[in-house]
């Protein structure tokens, strides 16, 4: 590699910023753990981590998913919903195999909770109804324009499968708005954010769209103050967009490093967490507002370890 290619891939941290783990793999999905952790996917490891934010490269492994694990949700009593790609995303270098699906770790046990009839599960959330909504591109690569990807819901009580939303070009990051009836979906292929109305399983756009500066939104996650923050992937930075769309912050990484995924996490949710590709990397600093506690239960949520 030459001196010029070493620098066009340097990760450069933003003001306030620190380096809490390093040499993860590909890292995704970060989600904020019952124990104040932060728990994260290492895609081409097949391995899910937590990450200790109070000191450095302080990390320990929850489980072996194998396959290509994608993102993390934290449901009821703890439980760790997982997307699995099935290694449709990249070589995964675990020894263990997995189909797309959705899993579950229960103390350290993974379980395949549903496989079938998905083709790359993404990113995930979950509702005050314990569904997990998972986004699911048609592979991992440009889709022609054909639009083949769908935002789906599993709903664990009967292990079926609803499709809310289809003929997306990549779905990727997805949040709930301050009205649960809200929902934020990433389209990478398309470079824009969108918001939708959510009926039970029915999801309708509502206008609000935006053009996310870098073209490649991943994951998102939503502060206290309606910001929405937006991983911008190849854009190797993370922007915030205020409740009318108008970029309010950019934080750069530096160049070629893929910012993957971002969450609140932290005493009072006030630390920013960031993911990033190269270096395997989890990188936290002061948020700019506390972010927005997920579902279910906001008033449940448990925060930094605490309720």
């Amino acid at each position: 590699m030459t001196n010029q290619a070493q620098t066009e891939r340097k990760l450069v941290l933003p003001d306030g910023a620190r380096l809490v783990a390093s040499g993860l793999g590909f890292t995704e999905g970060p989600a904020l753990l019952p124990s104040g952790e932060v728990g994260v996917v290492s895609i081409n490891r097949g391995i899910v981590y937590a990450v200790d934010l109070t000191a450095e490269n302080a990390t320990r492994t929850i489980a072996e998913t194998g396959g290509g694990p994608n993102c993390l949700a934290v449901g009821i009593q703890g439980k760790i919903w997982v997307t699995q790609n099935g290694g449709t995303a990249m070589p995964s270098k675990s020894e263990i195999s997995a189909a797309p699906s959705i899993q579950q770790i229960v103390d350290g046990t993974v379980t395949t909770v549903h496989e079938g009839d998905v083709s790359s599960p993404s990113d995930c959330i979950i509702d005050n109804a314990g569904r997990i909504w998972f986004t699911d591109p048609c592979g991992h690569s440009d889709d022609g324009g054909d639009g083949r990807g769908a935002l789906r819901i599993l709903d664990p009580s009967t292990n079926t499968v609803t499709t809310a939303l289809d003929r997306l070009r990549f779905p990727n990051g997805l949040c709930f708005g301050t009205d649960p009836a809200q929902i934020y979906v990433a389209e990478t292929l398309r470079g824009v954010v969108r918001r939708y109305h959510v009926d039970g399983a029915r999801c309708e756009w509502d206008g609000w769209e935006v053009a996310v500066p870098g073209g490649t939104p991943d994951g998102i996650a939503l502060d206290s103050q309606g910001w929405l923050w937006v991983a911008g992937g190849s854009g190797d930075n993370v922007v915030a967009l205020d409740s009318d769309g108008r970029v309010v912050r950019e934080l750069n990484f530096g160049t070629g490093v893929l910012v993957t995924s971002v969450c609140f996490a932290g005493a009072d949710l006030a630390t920013l967490v960031v993911t990033v590709a190269k270096g395997g990397s989890v990188v936290a600093m002061p948020a700019v507002h506390p972010g927005l506690p997920l579902l279910p239960a906001r008033s449940d949520v448990i925060v930094g370890g605490r309720q």
